[in-house]
C-alpha cells in the first residue's frame, strides 16, 4: 500500500514541477523509477528500460491532456501533426533500436548526459540564437530528433522540439509550444506500445513488457493534478528564476545517475 501512495506522490511531485518549469515529466520520472526499480533489486540496465517505458506511458496520458486543449484552442492543427507522422514513427523506431542493442549502463550514462545539458538551457535561459527563416527542414528534423531522444531516455521529447525551434526558427511562441505538445504525445504514445510488446523478464507484478502499469496508472493521475497546481503557482513567483534554480538541481540529479 505503501509504494501505491509513493507512486502518487511522485505524480504530483513530477506534474507540479511540469507544470511550474514548463518541462516534461520524464527528467523527474526516470531517475525516480529507477531508484525505485533498483531498490526492489532488478539489475540495473533491465531497471533503467523499465523507467524509460513506464515513463512514456505516463507521459502519454498527460500529453494527450495537454494536446487535446491546445487541439480546442485552436493553437494546434491536426493535419500539421498528421504530416509530421511520418518522421515521429520513424525516429521511434530508430530510438528502440538503438535502446535495444545498447546496454542498460550505456544508456543511464547517455541519459544523464541529456539532463546534464537540459539543465545547463535552464540555468543561461538562451532562447534565440538566430533564424533560419523559409527553413523546410528544420520542423521535421526537430520532430524526428525529438522522437529518438523520446523513445531513447523516456522523455516526451518537447524539450528537442522547443529548444530547437525557439532557437533557429520564426515560429511564435504559442505554435511551438502547442506542436511541442502534440508531438511529445505521438512519441509518448508510439513509444509506449513498443515497449509493451518488447518481450522482457518480468520482474513486478502487472509488468507488461517495459511498462509497470501500477506505476504508470498512479503516476498519470497525480501528474495530472500536480500540473495544475503548478500552473496556479507559475502564475505568483519569477519563473526565470525557479528555472535556473531547478536546473541546478537537475545538475546534480545528472551527476549522480552518472556516477552510480
Amino acid at each position: 500500500m505503501l509504494i501505491y501512495l509513493l507512486l502518487f506522490a511522485t505524480g504530483l511531485f513530477s506534474g507540479f514541477l511540469a507544470g511550474l518549469f514548463g518541462i516534461g515529466g520524464g527528467v523527474i520520472l526516470v531517475p525516480v523509477f529507477w531508484y525505485l526499480f533498483s531498490f526492489y533489486g532488478i539489475p540495473d540496465s533491465e531497471a533503467f528500460k523499465l523507467s524509460i517505458a513506464t515513463s512514456l506511458a505516463v507521459i502519454a496520458v498527460t500529453t494527450f491532456v495537454t494536446s487535446g486543449f491546445h487541439l480546442l484552442k485552436g493553437n494546434l492543427e491536426r493535419k500539421d501533426v498528421l504530416n509530421l507522422l511520418v518522421y515521429i514513427i520513424s525516429g521511434v523506431a530508430v530510438g528502440a533500436l538503438v535502446s535495444h542493442f545498447l546496454p542498460g549502463s550505456a544508456l543511464k550514462k547517455t541519459f544523464s548526459v541529456f539532463l546534464f545539458l537540459v539543465a545547463l538551457r535552464m540555468i543561461t535561459g538562451r532562447k534565440s540564437l538566430f533564424e533560419l527563416k523559409g527553413s523546410n527542414f528544420l520542423v521535421p528534423t526537430a520532430v524526428f530528433l525529438s522522437a529518438v531522444s523520446s523513445t531513447l531516455f523516456g522523455i516526451g521529447g518537447g524539450v528537442v522540439v522547443n529548444s530547437l525551434l525557439f532557437s533557429f526558427s520564426e515560429m511564435r511562441a504559442s505554435e511551438v509550444v502547442a506542436l511541442a505538445s502534440g508531438v511529445s504525445f505521438l512519441n509518448a504514445l508510439f513509444g509506449t506500445l513498443i515497449y509493451a510488446l518488447i518481450p522482457a523478464e518480468t520482474f513486478v507484478n502487472w509488468q507488461l513488457g517495459y511498462v509497470y502499469l501500477p506505476a504508470a496508472f498512479l503516476v498519470s493521475v497525480g501528474a495530472l493534478l500536480g500540473s495544475r497546481a503548478g500552473l496556479l503557482i507559475l502564475r505568483r513567483v519569477s519563473h526565470s528564476n525557479l528555472k535556473r534554480a531547478f536546473g541546478i538541481l537537475l545538475i546534480f540529479l545528472s551527476l549522480k545517475i552518472l556516477f552510480s
